[in-house]
């Protein structure tokens, strides 16, 4: 019975992780999106946090970001894959992977060491989030390490790659105006964020992400990275308008009458 098992999981783990796992992700990226959208559910971090319990702040981000660097890099050298092919032709599915993983080296490693947040992480959304970024981790490596892609000239990589440093950068970009802005304020309380895309959203660093991982999806042309794409605007699209009605209330009438709230000009 459980050699039988065994066999059944083998045979259908493929299936699992590159389309099962994908539609299972875009489903509960649904069901986020209404709870957080219509419903008002809010994430229980940072400024969300009403029990006020929980992780410190960098210590919760290195937790539950890491898997995402971590799966995928062992999947690298698990099966073997290589940037060059045996006729010297770019993998430019590894090509992907690689920025997949500078993201996530930058969220793990860098970002935590350079904010001073005193918020605190509640113990269930850092382990919901550690699942989240494991699960994910090894569906885009589980991809991007199986299928071999040479794809270094078509539109859709061009232009997806072109897209995702657009948001990296306004994503990198967003989080120093934020950081300076703590310390600037030194415990004082939130400050209007200034520079940069928070000239046009309130959610500056939710908008590059949001960019990246769409740029990501356009190139890689794969349901995982639909999925990925899908479930970051539909987590983080409806917590940036809240930041903005947030921002709204406590600043009045000194916030920008014409910031939007993610998507510069429309929303």
């Amino acid at each position: 019975m459980i050699r039988d098992a065994l066999h059944l999981i083998k045979t259908h783990w493929n299936d699992f992780w590159e389309y099962w796992t994908p539609v299972v992700m875009i489903s509960i990226g649904i069901i986020v999106f209404i709870l957080e959208a219509f419903a008002g559910m809010k994430a229980e971090y940072g400024r969300y946090n009403k029990k006020k319990s929980g992780l410190s702040a960098p210590i919760a981000w290195l937790i539950q970001e890491c898997p995402a660097f971590f799966v995928p890099l062992f999947l690298m050298f698990y099966n073997g894959i290589q940037l060059f092919d045996s006729s010297n032709r770019i993998n430019t599915n590894m090509v992907l992977l690689f920025l997949f993983m500078m993201h996530y080296f930058n969220r793990s490693f860098i970002y935590t060491m350079r904010i001073r947040s005193k918020n605190v992480v509640n113990y269930m959304e850092n382990f919901l989030a550690f699942i989240f970024c494991f699960v994910n981790g090894y569906q885009i490596g589980h991809y991007h390490t199986k299928f071999i892609r040479h794809d270094l000239f078509e539109w859709n990589f061009l232009l997806g790659v072109f897209i995702f440093f657009c948001g990296f950068y306004i994503n990198i970009d967003s989080d120093n105006r934020l950081i300076r802005l703590r310390k600037e304020s030194n415990g004082s309380g939130y400050k209007i964020p200034r520079g940069g895309m928070f000239e046009y959203v309130s959610a500056a660093n939710y908008f590059g992400e949001c960019l990246e991982w769409f740029g990501f999806a356009i190139a890689s042309w794969s349901l995982p990275g639909l999925a990925f794409a899908w479930f970051t605007l539909a987590n983080t699209g409806p917590r940036g308008y809240h930041h903005h009605l947030f921002y709204k209330e406590k600043f009045r009438s000194e916030y920008p009458k014409d910031r939007k709230a993610l998507i510069p000009f429309l929303i």
